[in-house]
């Protein structure tokens, strides 16, 4: 179990955070000795080697931040100090900080509407980020002053020099436009005038570039495959962006093209994980084209990443418990599958039928997972000025004050494969008391020591408002039972050899079926790809006839299949997971 100031987390989710903290977090990146950290040094700018992986710099500061600040690590502490102090001598005169050479920077450019897609602003933005972080959770000052430096930077290339942020970034302008999410983090800090002008440079450019257009298309309802090149990463972050200036400045444009978008891509474009995945149509990182679906969905670790920001940042604003749903059901799933038991490697790609592949530690995705782990202790609990709301149920224990008197809460029932939720309070007080419904629950029942109470659900919690004392005892308990999921594949083959798929149908249709009990889904690691087909298949006798071993394996007809965050993510050697089964018929 991982011990926290405020928090601590057992269970499925507690242990991926354990092995998180102490693998990729702890080992990655120890000082500025570092090979990522190096990149920053004169030698190997000077030489070139900077690029697009300069990011992991900034990924690392604010993931080491949030867990230092959790945990007061002194270890932890001391290396996120020295790398810190080491990036701050690296900036210059002007405020830039990054990894490319002076001739290959943004700024340098052949004419003034010409886009130059390197990743410059996209390392600045997460550099802002880390800073931005380790400014709050150090208490430093200075490495808030060095975000903001970056900024200033970035406000005279964009006011003084004519740059376009759109034009700085690959994805139709996206990948730029991104740094509107850290931007919002440091006028939080900085609520100074460079900083807002930025701000609302990035929205207008959001907008006014002609293959983007991301405010006004959302806010008319267009899927978000057909918004600007329907990269999954790029969008989310900006799409987190402009939930977070929402909340700043409470233009409520923003506030519509983020709901819009954010159903769309719910409602669309998400797979029985929980994870946004594309691959159909053009390739595995963009949105797919509406109604189109297959079996070998893939899912890339950092929209997994990005869309949990997005989502915490709708439930931020609005309070509504589908939101917290969608964080249980990715944390428990997508992210759970993405990641190896060390705690140090991550797959790139989550496919829910297919090989597992990690690729190697430079990927952005490890860096991702490890930053995804981090956030998790933040999604479970808040407190709101009515009282406290649980939204993602696991074992844990929270510390928290409530209209002013101290609150402490022990989540001990083991709900992610039970369906019970079991608290303990210690503390006094009249106050709300919510418990998320997942949305897979049919039904459920409340007691308070012991006794069976009835308990209202609005908007998607279950809320009990009373006089607590010490030692009040809440269960809420939601029925596990075996569901199952169907989906219809039409194939679509225009003779390509890619490993994407076409858009002309001139082949055929079958059905599918996934298993889920509780807020988990279920797989066995059968080898089927999509590129060597060997779908299992399975009887509607068969499905109907589902059932749970006493060990926890749901069997279904000879399969015996296992929870996908229960399963060994991968090791030495090909691994394969199979969660679609073809129906019979």
């Amino acid at each position: 179990m991982l011990l926290f100031l405020a928090i601590t987390i057992g269970g499925i989710l507690g242990s991926a955070i354990d092995a998180g903290y102490n693998g990729r977090l702890s080992q990655y990146i120890t000082g500025p000795e570092s090979y990522a950290i190096r990149l920053f040094s004169p030698e190997m700018v000077a030489e070139g080697k900077g690029g697009w992986q300069g990011e992991h710099a900034g990924k690392w500061m604010y993931t080491a931040a949030k867990a230092y600040a959790r945990t007061g690590d002194p270890v932890l502490r001391e290396k996120l100090v020295s790398v810190a102090d080491y990036l701050v001598s690296r900036q210059e005169e002007n405020g830039y900080l990054g990894c490319y050479r002076e001739d290959k920077r943004y700024y340098h450019r052949p004419g003034p509407e010409e886009m130059k897609v390197d990743w410059d602003t996209w390392i600045m933005a997460y550099l802002i980020k880390g800073f931005t972080e380790a400014g709050i959770a150090l208490e430093q000052p200075r490495y808030t002053d060095c975000a903001l430096r970056i900024a200033e930077f970035l406000h005279w290339t964009v006011f003084d020099q004519g740059i376009k942020i759109a034009q700085t970034g690959q994805h139709s302008g996206m990948a730029g436009c991104g740094i509107l999410d850290p931007l919002c983090d440091l006028y939080l800090q900085r609520p100074v005038p460079v900083v807002k002008e930025l701000i609302d440079r990035c929205i207008f450019e959001l907008d006014d570039t002609p293959c983007l257009q991301l405010i006004s298309l959302a806010r008319k309802g267009y899927d978000v495959s057909l918004i600007g090149n329907g990269k999954i990463y790029e969008m989310n972050r900006c799409l987190t962006g402009l939930a977070k200036a929402y909340q700043l400045f409470g233009d409520k444009r923003l506030l519509e093209a983020c709901t819009n978008a954010w159903e769309n891509i719910r409602s669309t474009h998400l797979t029985t994980l929980g994870g946004p995945w594309g691959g159909i149509n053009f390739c595995w990182e963009l949105f797919n084209r509406p109604a189109e679906w297959a079996p070998y969905e893939c899912t890339e670790t950092c929209s997994v990443m990005e869309w949990m920001h997005f989502t915490w940042e709708m439930l931020r604003i609005t309070g509504e418990g589908k939101y917290a749903g969608e964080l249980e059901k990715t944390s428990y799933n997508a992210l759970m599958a993405a990641r190896a038991e060390d705690g140090l490697r991550w797959e790139y790609y989550v496919r829910t039928n297919g090989e597992l592949t990690p690729r190697g530690d430079w990927a952005c995705c490890w860096s991702s997972g490890m930053t995804a782990l981090e956030d998790i202790p933040v999604y479970l609990y808040e407190t709101r000025k009515d009282g406290l709301y649980v939204n993602i149920i696991s074992e844990s224990t929270y510390e928290t004050s409530i209209k002013g008197r101290p609150v402490r809460i022990r989540q001990t029932a083991d709900y992610a494969r039970s369906g019970k939720s079991v608290f303990e309070l210690d503390g006094r007080g009249r106050f709300t008391f919510a418990v998320h419904r997942p949305e897979w629950a049919e039904s459920f029942s409340v007691k308070v020591n012991g006794k069976r109470v009835e308990a209202k659900e609005k908007g998607g919690y279950i809320r009990i408002k009373r006089s607590w004392k010490e030692g009040d005892c809440l269960e809420v308990d939601f029925p596990c039972r075996i569901r199952s999921l169907e989906k219809s594949w039409e194939y679509r083959n225009a003779g390509k050899s890619e490993y994407n798929f076409s858009n002309w149908y001139n082949g055929f249709t079958r059905h599918y079926v996934t298993f889920c009990v509780g807020p988990l889904v279920y797989a066995t690691n059968h080898q089927d790809s999509f590129e060597n087909q060997n779908p299992l298949t399975l009887t509607r006798e068969e499905i109907s006839g589902a059932r749970l071993s006493p060990e926890g394996a749901l069997l279904v007809g000879d399969l015996s299949l296992k929870p996908i965050a229960l399963m060994p993510p991968f090791d030495e050697g090909p691994q394969w997971r199979t969660t679609w089964f073809q129906i019979k018929q």
